[in-house]
């Protein structure tokens, strides 16, 4: 090779080993990029002109991205998972906190009722005592009512968070049909640019996979179709197809329709699957479970109550209004009209005879009678087990999600063992190139040197 040439092979390696570390200071000013996959520098040997040259140096041949599409697929099937179980544990943490916690809710209410009722069964004539028992009714009912317009409310934020959710799945499925078409009109013409497309392509998935569990195709031009929910398409190469929050006849509770087609049970997986399972399954459980409680209590104290006689001897009504059915019970829990104008008209006796307790007593004792569950359980045990449930299924899903999130990390840490950007090995990486830059540098000058004695022995 002639000096000149070395002078061109020299030149050119400058230029590989300054590209190197022009790649290698991307990967480290975009360490905390999310999405950001480590670049790598591809170079190869120049073949030389003939047997007499030893080559023609180095060229940079691309930049290549270091992805595991094993480990990627693998990330977004746990991904949904782990997602759908905090979204139960968050919103079932504020029903928690809604309903109360022992001895401070509505037991705490049954417990005055029914420690009205034995102060009345101790001075049946006492108006003092009618008048509290009243009281207490009151005080109680608006504490069901109360409980019944906390689950529904929970109900009713869970769904504006599904109705967020869907906004959210069609602002990801324009942005992911967008970059399949920025990243198959770049080609493979500009590989830095189409490695940065598909970093913002990863990170849009991630965060779909994350609401709702998809299925993702990689197609031969570098974009991805997506699917969800038993196969509807959300991304088919540049077209997205969105998906539709319908509120139901009659409830008003959003479904996820796509295509025209109700989807919402298939939806099971990621953040909305959470909340849709505990908006339509969860919440409705505990919803049921307050209203058999309310329409126990109302059922049985109207039974006795309805059965003694006022302080007057007079038969006594209802004391609650009747509930016209189970369900919706809670809500409508309310003392009768009748005894909160004349407190009077509480029953405390059995036989119409002037300081008969009987039937007041009977009313305390009701406290401990088995009226729930078949006959097997207490109005406080019935309220126990409502409490114990919820606490049940917040724990099982914090238990659940903190085992799938550990599940997430460790895959995540395989793939930034694999993907990530290491600042110790890409301060090596920095060095070589640094190192590499020097020497040829110095060859370039050598070379150079060479030719400018050449050219004064000429003249």
């Amino acid at each position: 090779m002639s000096l000149f040439g070395s002078l061109t092979s020299a030149s050119r390696a400058l230029e590989a080993q300054r590209f190197g570390l022009d790649v290698t200071g991307q990967n480290i000013a975009n360490i905390n990029t999310p999405g950001y996959t480590r670049r790598e520098v591809d170079f190869a040997a120049v073949a030389p002109a003939d047997r007499m040259s030893a080559g023609g140096g180095v060229n940079a041949t691309g930049i290549r991205t270091i992805r595991d599409a094993m480990l990627e697929r693998r990330f977004r099937q746990e991904l949904p998972d782990e997602r759908r179980q905090a979204a139960i544990a968050e919103t079932l943490s504020l029903v928690e906190v809604a309903l109360g916690g022992p001895g401070r809710s509505l037991d705490a209410q049954l417990t005055a009722f029914f420690d009205g009722w034995a102060r009345l069964a101790e001075d049946p004539l006492s108006a003092t005592a009618r008048q509290a028992v009243v009281q207490q009714g009151q005080t109680m009912a608006a504490s069901v009512r109360d409980l019944a317009g906390r689950l529904s409310l929970a109900e009713r934020d869970t769904n504006v968070r599904v109705g967020a959710g869907v906004s959210d799945i069609n602002g990801l499925v324009t942005r992911i049909a967008a970059l399949n078409q920025s990243i198959a009109s770049v080609g493979g013409g500009n590989a830095g640019q189409t490695a940065t497309l598909r970093d913002q392509q990863g990170e849009e998935l991630r965060k779909l996979a994350g609401l709702v569990g998809v299925e993702v195709l990689t197609r031969a031009d570098g974009g991805v179709d997506v699917s969800f929910a038993g196969g509807r398409p959300l991304v088919i190469g540049h077209i997205g197809y969105a998906v539709e929050a319908v509120p139901a006849a009659g409830t008003g509770l959003i479904q996820i329709h796509s295509g025209g087609v109700d989807v919402t049970a298939a939806v099971t997986a990621g953040t909305l699957g959470g909340l849709l399972h505990t908006r339509d399954t969860l919440i409705p459980g505990y919803k049921s479970d307050l209203d058999t409680l309310a329409h126990t209590l109302a059922t049985e104290i109207n039974a006795l109550h309805s059965a003694g006689f006022d302080r007057a001897g007079v038969a006594a009504g209802n004391f609650f209004e009747p509930p016209a059915a189970v369900a919706g019970a809670a809500a409508g829990l309310r003392v009768e009209a009748a005894l909160i104008a004349d407190p009077s008209r509480v029953a405390a006796a059995a036989v119409a005879s002037p300081g008969d307790n009987a039937q007041a007593r009977a009313m305390a004792n009701l406290r401990d009678g088995l009226v729930m569950n078949g006959g097997t359980a207490t109005l406080h045990d019935g309220w126990g087990n409502l409490l114990y449930r919820v606490g049940a299924d917040t724990q099982a899903a914090r238990f659940e999600q903190r085992t799938r999130a550990e599940i997430v990390r460790q895959i995540e840490n395989l793939r930034d063992g694999i993907s990530g950007v290491s600042l110790d090995e890409e301060a090596m990486r920095m060095l070589k190139f640094q190192r590499a830059y020097e020497a040829n540098a110095r060859f370039f000058r050598a070379i150079d040197e060479s030719i400018d004695v050449l050219l004064s022995l000429k003249r």
